[in-house]
């Protein structure tokens, strides 16, 4: 009986001085735990000054380096998320703190090296950035350019540009257009000796524009040559040549134009005079148009005056003309081809009467499309 009253005092007495043992142990525990929290509080700020009123109130603890060991562990993990601005000033707070600290000073090297990287590599990207928009703006700049040129355009309320409809119809401010005729049917009258004769020959046509902002210019030309005449042999060579520079005005029209040149109209004699005229040279002056559209149908045409008539006695007015369709058939990369059908006409009107050459043309053309 007295054994077990003994063992009892000695239990009680143990367990006294282990609870007398663990409330500071507990107590040092909370208020560390406290301070860590302060410590995540100030992290979650990015507060170098919080940080630092948690460390320097607490320099002189004995537990001090347990708050300095949590902040740069808070440090390091700043380091891996790669938040090197922030880790800086952390780790300059810890040294501020504890000058005597090696690994806080050995951090901050490798956090200075870090950033400066980081700042390199910003500033590539930021660069590069930057020589991407300019570009941008460049390309958006011409885009502006192209499409005042060729578009027409309102202002909104706000000011912005809205366009609204193709102002030219072609790709490009070059512009070309060649035609081949490979068969004309040529019909020659002369009204006063009832002279009339249907021929075969063969025509090149050529046309060139470029387009400025306000005005396009360019030149027409071609020639054709009458080879077999089918009725009426009187053995007449018959041809025609013609070249003629062009203006148009784009604000007052995107399809009309002026042109004014030379043209020739042959007439070769191998034996006795023929009743037709004979070679005729003249200047020319005359209007035109192109680009004119009817659904896939384009059309074009011009009507010369020639002002050399003036100088022949038994030559009241000479002109010409032309209407051209042509029928696209297929587009490659920068060149449609197309079938044309065609009309064209020599009017002489003289003294004794109206002599007449009109040709009726079936070509192959193409035209440049690069976009």
């Amino acid at each position: 009986m007295e054994k077990c009253i003994i063992n009892i005092k000695k239990i009680a007495v143990l367990l006294v001085f282990l609870v007398s043992f663990s409330v500071p142990v507990f107590s040092v525990e909370a208020y560390v735990s406290s301070l860590y929290r302060e410590i995540d509080i100030a992290f979650a700020n990015k507060s170098e000054n919080e940080l630092n009123s948690i460390l320097s109130k607490n320099a002189d603890d004995v537990n001090y380096y347990l708050l300095e060991n949590y902040a740069m562990k808070k440090v390091r993990h700043l380091i891996i998320q790669e938040e090197y601005v922030f880790a800086m000033k952390a780790n300059l707070v810890i040294i501020d703190n504890d000058l005597d600290n090696v690994d806080a000073v050995e951090m901050y090297s490798t956090i200075a090296t870090a950033l400066e990287k980081q700042k390199e590599q910003q500033a590539l990207v930021e660069e590069r950035k930057r020589i991407a928009a300019a570009k941008l703006e460049t390309e958006k700049a011409k885009q502006r350019v192209s499409a005042a040129k060729d578009f027409q355009s309102v202002k909104t309320a706000e000011g912005d540009s809205v366009y609204l409809k193709d102002k030219n119809d072609k790709y490009t401010s070059t512009y070309w257009k060649v035609r081949f005729g490979m068969f004309n049917g040529d019909l020659i009258t002369e009204s006063d000796s009832s002279y009339d004769s249907f021929r075969y020959g063969i025509s090149g046509d050529f046309s060139y524009e470029y387009t400025f902002d306000k005005i396009m210019v360019g030149f027409d030309a071609g020639g054709e040559a009458i080879l077999i005449p089918f009725t009426n042999n009187d053995d007449t060579m018959l041809g025609n040549v013609y070249l003629a520079p062009k203006i148009g005005f784009l604000p007052l029209s995107k399809k009309f134009f002026g042109r004014a040149g030379v043209a020739g109209v042959i007439t070769m004699n191998s034996t006795e005079k023929s009743v037709l005229s004979d070679t005729f040279v003249t200047p020319l002056f005359g209007l035109g148009f192109d680009h004119a559209k009817a659904g896939p149908l384009l059309f074009s045409g011009s009507v010369d005056y020639y002002l050399a008539h003036l100088a022949y006695d038994d030559m009241n007015l000479a002109m010409g003309g032309e209407l051209n369709m042509s029928v696209p058939f297929t587009d490659m990369e920068k060149v449609r081809l197309s079938l044309n059908v065609g009309v064209k006409d020599t009017l002489f009107v003289k003294s004794s009467g109206i002599e007449n050459r009109t040709r009726f043309i079936l070509a192959i053309g193409a035209e440049n499309v690069a976009k």
